[in-house]
């Protein structure tokens, strides 16, 4: 087999204008009639790049001086921002980064499926620092620097940034990092921890540490320690999900608490939550008024997860019907029923590519229906959703593309108007687009 030559990179940084925004925010340029996605830059912006790399097809850069910047331009307020991947449009002022957003939104539905809504959303926006309260944090032993370094990737996605904070982890995680790294030096194990994958909920922080090796007695000495000075919860996880035990000794579950709704949802540290809590509520209420629940109403909630929309939606119907693939994540949704004492609400686990019609949990007359797929989107279930009586369908999505090939089945398939869609600034700085669209027939 033939070995592929590596692709040599410009060996100066080159001067381009940047002519528009990519899906993913980066800026567009053109060298020699090839395309540039330009990490930094904003549209109108001369700018100073870094060939990073790229194929046949395009070519990649990174802002090294910004000649002439865009009226649209901020000072970043993280000091690690230009090194950080944590977030990619931290230069972009906050109002332009969310009409970005809805843009992206907009641009996919008319492309892919030639619509738009009848009306447009005002988009849902927040506080957009120090928000999340769910991350996965990268750990590495650098032997050059003779220290580790705790957490995301650098934006070439080699290496883990060198970072003592973070503007946009929720408090108490968003000091921790320096910490963690500091007491990891100390351990016989810390070339063999990979990753911490974090979680704040309303009165305890979770940390599992994913460790190759087993964890001798001198290091879980040193974690519980260092759990006890800084009160949080140790898990360890040796390979996959189920090898994840608490080290800690505390036995209440995690939880957090939407109070506007009065509902606790108990959650384990490697469960999906939606990462902005404040966030969170304000799409449930807009999901609410969409769908303008009534106490007859029977609601079918798909891609359910916990039963973060289904379980305050049970507080307004007469009965709600929630569906998931993940069989953990059911248990843990009728469990969050009971908690909650809603028995009008029931949790069914599968899987949602394969064709249901003859399911018991099918056979309900739903009223309404709502859906939350993951980036992949919904494609496989879409028939089966019209062939109800429902005629109220509203969909949440995480990737507008997947939303607009959807939008495209139901508007000019099986007959449905987009009535309503917008944006929601979910995850603020990063290119992330969170997407709602309303469909009646």
């Amino acid at each position: 087999m033939a070995r592929r030559r590596k692709r040599k990179l410009m060996e100066q940084p080159i001067e381009v204008v940047i002519e528009d925004l990519s899906h993913d925010g980066r800026g567009i340029a053109r060298i020699n009639g090839k395309v540039m996605f330009v990490n930094g830059a904003l549209p109108g912006e001369k700018v100073m790049v870094k060939h990073t790399g790229g194929n046949k097809n395009f070519e990649e850069g990174l802002v090294t001086e910004v000649i002439e910047a865009s009226e649209d331009r901020v000072n970043a307020k993280c000091q690690y921002y230009d090194v950080c991947n944590g977030c990619t449009m931290m230069h972009l002022a906050p109002n332009k980064q969310i009409e970005f957003k809805a843009n992206t939104l907009k641009q996919n539905l008319i492309k892919m499926a030639k619509i738009e809504p009848q009306k447009w959303l005002a988009p849902l926006t927040d506080d957009s620092w120090h928000y999340r309260r769910r991350a996965r944090l990268s750990v590495r032993w650098v032997i050059a620097k003779e220290k580790v370094l705790v957490g995301f990737r650098e934006k070439d996605g080699r290496y883990v940034a060198d970072m003592d904070y973070c503007e946009i982890l929720q408090k108490p995680l968003d000091g921790l990092l320096k910490p963690l790294a500091q007491m990891i030096e100390k351990l016989r194990i810390r070339q063999q921890i990979a990753q911490i994958e974090a979680s704040v909920a309303d009165k305890d922080v979770a940390l599992i540490i994913r460790h190759l090796k087993p964890i001798g007695v001198e290091d879980e000495k040193m974690l519980l320690d260092f759990a006890q000075e800084h009160d949080v919860r140790i898990y360890s996880q040796s390979k996959g999900p189920k090898t994840i035990f608490e080290m800690t000794d505390k036995k209440d579950p995690l939880y957090f608490d939407m109070k506007e709704y009065g509902i606790r949802m108990e959650f384990l540290p490697s469960d999906f939550i939606q990462v902005n809590a404040k966030m969170n509520i304000k799409m449930i209420n807009q999901a609410m008024q969409l769908l303008d629940v009534q106490e007859h109403d029977v609601v079918l909630d798909l891609f359910c997860g916990l039963g973060n929309f289904t379980l305050p939606l049970a507080k307004k119907v007469k009965k709600i019907v929630g569906i998931e693939g993940e069989k953990s994540l059911v248990q843990r949704a009728i469990e969050n029923a009971k908690l909650n004492k809603l028995e009008n609400v029931e949790f069914h686990e599968a899987d949602l590519c394969r064709n249901h019609e003859n399911s018991e949990w099918f056979k309900h007359d739903y009223t309404k229906i709502m859906i939350d797929p993951p980036r992949s989107g919904a494609w496989e279930i879409l028939p089966l959703i019209a062939s109800t009586n429902a005629n109220t369908l509203l969909y949440v999505s995480c990737h507008p593309a997947s939303l607009a090939r959807d939008a495209d089945r139901l508007v000019n398939e099986f007959g449905y108007t987009m009535v309503k869609a917008g944006v929601m600034d979910m995850f603020p700085h990063t290119s992330h687009v969170e997407s709602m669209a309303l469909f009646v027939r």
